[in-house]
């Protein structure tokens, strides 16, 4: 499992180092679900940190996308802190799967 971790660790680094060439979007996805995959024992968590890494590269364009995408990512994490709260959720892991999913909404709609 050790070994399997520092692959995926490795192939994170080098992703996200070629991650120039890709869109910012994609190369956040990738590198999110890369992590999530590593900190994570289920599917769930790799979707989630696809879902957060994704919407980082997003937020981090420049123009009127990047700023379409932190708009949406603000609103996205008050929105998934607040669902997070009331169903007696992690507050800050729904803000950050919101924040994430409101950056991609953001982007996709602008």
């Amino acid at each position: 499992m050790k070994y399997l971790k520092v692959t995926l660790l490795f192939t994170a680094l080098i992703v996200s180092s070629s991650g120039m060439a890709m869109d910012k979007t994609a190369a956040g996805a990738v590198a999110g679900a890369t992590i999530g995959a590593i900190t994570g024992k289920d599917v769930k968590s790799t979707v989630g940190g696809a879902v957060v890494g994704a919407g980082a590269g997003a937020m981090f364009k420049n123009g009127d996308k990047g700023k379409a995408a932190r708009k949406g990512g603000a609103i996205g994490a008050a929105v998934g802190a607040g669902a997070a709260a009331v169903t007696g959720k992690s507050v800050l892991k729904g803000a950050a799967v919101g924040a994430g999913s409101g950056a991609l909404i953001g982007e996709v709609t602008h």
